[in-house]
């Protein structure tokens, strides 16, 4: 797992139970996650869950502290605030631990917000447990799944009381309980949008904010994944047409993608690998699940570092869909596994879904892989959901004089260069950076070094970017790893 990737597949294994009856203060104090060495500290802190009325339910603020691990010590901590919306911070613990220059001197601290984590977790598996490869692979939000998450969290959770602001002013409140003053905030992902209500509300606790894969306030997501996520892919497919060997072997992957998806629409059956049980599943894959799994896919490259979607792409087209489809079901899955579904959906329902008109919808996803397809289930399943309510400015774009990196990867699927170049208007002292070839998440040498020199100078200014400039295009598999060994 990547430090900073927003799109998390694995989890760190936190002890305790999932909801506290009764949440009581914890201070600071030594704990075991799983895959972190060295001193670590947890806490909790209750919170009303109504923050408006503070009456009613308290619920449990996880926190997890990743000491600095230098002698000198500076006061200032990094938050991280963690993606989605729905991941919750301390499952990043594992990445951050390994973390050394960043954490030379300052301490990393990971607070899960509300409804994710151990804060009060708005967790449903929509496709059962263990997950039912056969019910993920052909749908997403389906009606009486949302119904029953909606009914059981509902015992546990007043459902209009998740959202952006209200785990902003929980953050504070953690802040100001551990003794904390200014803090250098580090978003990713949704993470830049729950960074810039913070700053926006607790001004006085900020040092400096670090916004990677920035997504702005007044941007109702999912209306621009499919643009999105088709750029990316049209300038992945450019740089594979640039790669003497790629091009040879994979020559026209756009119009191969869009021949795949028409078949895949019509109805195929496809058996897969069970990541889990190492066995063998049969299939019939829905096109919405396959074309949100490959913008999925466009988030970064693969553990060899190399890219192998026009490959899996090129096999389907000669008619052996399994290597795209599975890579569609890990990708789904490990946001299933990785994402509190009921959180994701109390967020966007209350912040993103009221505000994207349908009418706008057929000419926003025209001419995309994925088409209407998010935009239409979230819609759907919003019908259902409770909404909650936002205050009058909230998609205002936020203004600071503060200084404030941002950071955007080329060929981002889901927050593209637009999205920070509109953030960026906001901050007169603020920076932005596109990650040449980058996707979602810039988590690498050259981009750590800037973050590391930016946090201790606390400015933008004369800031040392030269090594962007060798960033490489990608790499491609031009075999699968199994077929490599043969």
């Amino acid at each position: 797992m990547h430090r900073l990737s927003p799109a998390v597949l694995t989890l760190a294994v936190l002890a305790g139970p999932a909801f506290a009856a009764d949440p009581v203060a914890v201070a600071p104090h030594p704990c075991q996650i799983e895959g972190v060495q060295g001193d670590v500290r947890c806490a909790t802190l209750p919170v009303w869950e109504n923050r408006e009325t503070k009456k009613g339910r308290k619920i449990p603020i996880h926190v997890v502290i990743l000491p600095a691990r230098g002698a000198e010590k500076l006061p200032d901590p990094i938050f991280y605030l963690a993606g989605g919306p729905g991941q919750g911070a301390a499952t990043t613990a594992e990445g951050w631990a390994k973390e050394k220059d960043l954490r030379a001197q300052r301490d990393v601290v990971l607070i899960d917000q509300r409804g994710t984590g151990g804060s009060n977790p708005l967790d449903c598996r929509m496709f059962g447990e263990p997950i039912d490869l056969k019910l993920l692979a052909s749908r997403f939000l389906e009606k009486g799944e949302v119904e029953r998450c909606k009914k059981e969290l509902e015992k546990h959770a007043d459902l209009t009381q998740y959202n952006t602001e209200y785990s902003a002013d929980d953050f504070d409140e953690v802040r100001a309980w551990l003794g904390y003053g200014k803090i250098n905030l580090f978003g990713g992902s949704y993470g830049t949008t729950s960074s810039q209500v913070y700053l926006r509300r607790h001004p006085g606790s900020v040092r400096t904010a670090v916004l990677d894969g920035v997504a702005p306030v007044d941007e109702p997501i999912p209306l621009h994944h499919a643009a999105a996520g088709q750029r990316a892919a049209d300038l992945l497919f450019a740089e594979c047409a640039a790669d003497a060997a790629c091009h040879a072997a994979f020559p026209n992957p756009g119009a191969e993608l869009k021949e795949v998806m028409a078949r895949v629409d019509q109805g195929v059956e496809v058996e897969v690998l069970d990541p889990r049980t190492k066995q063998k599943v049969k299939v019939r894959p829905n096109r919405g699940v396959v074309a949100d799994g490959i913008r999925l896919f466009l988030y970064g490259a693969e553990e060899d570092g190399k890219n192998s979607l026009p490959l899996r792409i090129h096999r389907a087209f000669l008619g052996d869909y399994r290597p795209l489809v599975e890579s569609a079901i890990a990708s789904r899955m490990g946001l299933e596994q990785a994402l509190e579904q009921g959180m994701w959906l109390s967020l966007t329902c209350t912040e993103d879904i009221p505000r994207i008109d349908p009418k706008s919808v057929a000419q926003e996803t025209a001419n995309t892989y994925l088409g209407d397809y998010r935009v239409r289930t979230q819609t759907e399943a919003c019908k259902i959901w409770p909404h909650g309510k936002v205050s009058a400015h909230y998609y205002d774009l936020v203004r600071s004089d503060l200084p404030v990196l941002m950071i955007s990867g080329e060929r981002d699927p889901v927050t593209p260069p637009a999205f920070g170049e509109r953030v960026a208007k906001g901050f007169p002292n603020g920076l932005h950076l596109i990650q040449p070839h980058g996707g979602h998440g810039a988590d690498n040498d050259c981009m750590n070094g800037i973050t590391l020199a930016f946090l201790n100078r606390a400015s933008t200014k004369g800031l040392d970017t030269s090594c962007l400039a060798k960033s490489e295009p990608a790499k491609f598999s031009l075999a699968l790893p199994a077929e490599k060994s043969n």
